[in-house]
């Protein structure tokens, strides 16, 4: 089985890989516009030079919204003559419902080409950008969202990225953090508020490395969140070994002491989830490891497919075992929670091409289930929120490669599905949050 990967950009004679029951198989690339490098799709090169526009009228009696964080290109004529895809400024549509069907609003932020990710914070929500790498304060001032930047950098590489973040007290001070994940110089940032001002402290930098998602939990039950981190090489494409590590940040109470859980060097890890799975009151780390890759005559070979492997710490030390395998190249979306009524927490896995999976434990054996083999995306962004107020999640997932945003809700029997909003052609969703208003 051959598995053709295009790029989002190509609509013409796509072919999708339909999962088959194969433990090997071969990965075609097409050629990639000049702009994009491995299998980060956004590792846009060009920065919006224009005045940054960033005000967006906002309706009145609206209560909660989705935000769908996105890259968006257009189409310009090169001096070949020919249309090439450019990256536009970074979007971020709002998605909510009304009494006459799902209504949508949008933000653009000329300053960067990406939003990556957005969170509900204080009275309004943060953004994280790309080239530049700027986090901003969005605020409803009247009828409209107004940005103020509290954070812009440069690292000193070839990229400029804010990747990652997330919000929690790291230090033991009762008050939140930011912890944020960068490209392309292994900073992993740590912002304290004082005052009016953040305070900035970089960790793990290293040349060349790339620093894929943070999850924060406190997973030795000392009251204090650690935070986790997937540094890896830059993305490769041409089968040779990406190698990463999952690393564990922890507060000493003047510093921050780094731990090393895992070593992969002949594969990564991007995706990573701190989930209490069981209800004992002590989270475990989950990971998604991305397939191992090599290359065999000029094409790229899947050698193992992608793994979710579980890290519970019991004697001061992570213990890790594989609790299940996915059909798939991919995964970058692992989220948790109750969708079905049962009262037990289960994994919600969107893969690259296979589809998205819920993964049930029972008595500490796991197996997986596919929810729908018909929705995929490069970043298959998925969350899971309560909108309806009916004390059970919904799954809401955009769909890329079908070009729509959908729920999935469980009925008593299944969990049906229902298409919200149309996505807009050639973008590349890269997160989905819900944000009360």
């Amino acid at each position: 089985m051959k598995i053709h990967i295009f790029t989002p950009l190509e609509k013409k004679n796509r072919r999708l890989w339909r999962g088959e029951k194969n433990n090997k198989c071969v990965l075609v690339l097409k050629p990639r516009p000049h702009f994009l490098m491995g299998f980060s799709l956004v590792l846009l090169l060009c920065v919006c030079q224009t005045a940054c526009s960033q005000n967006v009228k906002l309706e009145e009696g609206k209560l909660t919204a989705l935000m769908l964080c996105q890259a968006q290109f257009k189409q310009v004529k090169g001096e070949d003559g020919k249309e090439h895809p450019v990256p536009g400024a970074a979007k971020l549509i709002l998605v909510y419902p009304t009494s006459k069907g799902w209504k949508s609003e949008s933000i653009e932020d000329p300053e960067s080409n990406v939003f990556h990710k957005a969170t509900p914070f204080e009275n309004g929500f943060l953004t994280i950008g790309a080239n530049a790498a700027a986090l901003k304060l969005w605020s409803k001032v009247g009828k409209t969202w107004q940005a103020k930047t509290l954070w812009k950098t440069s690292f000193g590489g070839e990229q400029n990225r804010l990747r990652d973040i997330e919000i929690g007290d790291v230090t033991g001070d009762g008050r939140d953090d930011l912890v944020i994940a960068t490209h392309d110089q292994g900073v992993v940032a740590v912002l304290q508020s004082k005052g009016d001002m953040w305070e900035v402290t970089e960790l793990n930098r290293s040349p060349q490395t790339f620093v894929h998602e943070i999850e924060l939990g406190d997973v030795n039950g000392d009251g204090i969140k650690e935070f986790f981190a997937t540094p890896s090489a830059p993305n490769k494409v041409d089968g040779t070994p990406q190698p990463g590590k999952i690393l564990m940040f922890r507060y000493n109470g003047k510093s921050f002491d780094r731990y090393v859980i895992e070593e992969f060097p002949k594969r990564h890890v991007k995706e990573i989830l701190v989930a209490d799975v069981d209800l004992s009151g002590c989270p475990d780390l989950f990971a998604v490891l991305e397939a191992e890759m090599t290359q065999v005559g000029g094409e790229q070979q899947i050698v193992d497919m992608v793994k979710i492997k579980r890290y519970h710490y019991e004697k001061g030390k992570f213990v890790g075992s594989i609790i299940e395998s996915l059909p798939d190249v991919f995964c970058r979306f692992l989220n948790y929670g109750d969708v079905d009524g049962d009262g037990k927490i289960d994994l919600i896995a969107s893969t690259f091409k296979s589809g998205i999976w819920v993964l049930k434990s029972d008595k500490n054996a796991w197996h997986k289930e596919l929810i729908d083999k018909d929705s995929s995306g490069f970043e298959h962004a998925t969350l899971l929120f309560d909108l309806d107020k009916d004390g059970l999640s919904e799954i809401y997932v955009a769909a890329d490669d079908q070009g729509v945003l959908r729920k999935y809700q469980w009925d008593r029997k299944k969990l049906k599905r229902e298409k919200l909003f149309s996505l807009p052609e050639g973008n590349i969703t890269f997160n989905l949050t819900a944000l009360k208003l």
